[in-house]
């Protein structure tokens, strides 16, 4: 072996080990920075309005149309004011003042009307004497409305009666309205007394289980309201040592029933009323 050769022998190994080394140096992993993941936007949500009722209208205390056995009807598609009128046999003056002054122009389909029956002749075909009912004056007051958690409508009050002479039979008429005044859905209450007497109130209370959206306000008109002969009316009991105040959660009211009659009574009915400081 010349010495030419072993120079390219030692060559060739010095590669071989330059070689080495680098297939043997630890691979570099390249950093990577993360993309930041951003939040889903979640839709906004916009609460519904809540329309604020109008305090009720209230009417002056005024004489209630009486009608000896008033008549509900629904207005039906085509229906107007005339030929209502015309089916029931009343005139359009009264039809109207017994649904508080309608408007003609508001009539809706669904609307419930308050029929009155024809004034009946003093002397009837066959001869016998018909009167019509006396209709007395009284108040209506204490107006207020309570929202349940099921969404119905409590609309209450009281009927104030002025005397001189007891009052039964009191009907008032409640009705929801829009904004502008527009009449939605109405009921008949009657009082929680059977007979009024003179110069106290009973209360009324009607239940609208599914009031239409559009309600802003109500308004509550009397309907009818029949003197009492005092010979027919009950007993008027006195309560004594009234008291109430809050027993957890609940209101706890005691006193005593006082018959000042020289008459036994066999049936006592109690009603107690709730108001708040204005007298609602």
């Amino acid at each position: 072996m010349n010495c030419a050769h072993l120079r390219a022998s030692a060559c060739i190994l010095v590669a071989s080990i330059a070689l080495a080394a680098c297939s043997n140096a630890p691979a570099v992993t390249p950093t990577i920075t993360p993309t930041p993941v951003l939040p889903t936007a979640r839709p906004t949500i916009t609460p519904r309005a809540t329309p604020t009722l109008a305090p009720a209208t209230v009417p002056p205390p005024s004489q209630p149309i009486v009608t000896p056995t008033p008549i509900v009807y629904e207005v039906q598609p085509g229906d107007t004011l005339i030929p209502i009128a015309n089916k029931f046999g009343v005139s359009l003056a009264d039809l109207i003042a017994a649904n508080g002054n309608l408007d003609a122009t508001t009539l809706q389909i669904g609307q419930k009307l308050i029929i009155p029956q024809p004034q009946l002749d003093l002397a009837s075909p066959d001869g016998l004497i018909l009167p019509s009912p006396t209709p007395n004056p009284f108040e209506v007051r204490g107006l207020n409305y309570v929202r349940t958690p099921a969404g119905s409508l409590d609309i209450l009050g009281e009927v104030f009666n002025p005397g001189p002479a007891n009052i039964n039979n009191v009907k008032v008429l409640v009705t929801l309205q829009d904004g502008a005044g527009n009449p939605l859905q109405n009921a008949i209450a009657v009082t929680a007394l059977d007979v009024v007497p003179a110069n106290q109130a009973s209360p009324f209370r009607v239940l609208f289980t599914d009031p239409p959206q559009a309600y802003a306000q109500f308004q509550v008109q009397p309907l009818r309201g029949e003197a009492v002969d005092a010979a027919g009316a009950p007993a008027v009991l006195q309560v004594n040592k009234l008291d109430g105040k809050p027993d957890g959660v609940q209101f706890r009211v005691t006193g005593e029933i006082v018959n000042p009659t020289a008459n036994p009574v066999n049936r006592v009915r109690l009603l107690l009323t709730v108001y708040d400081n204005e007298r609602r």
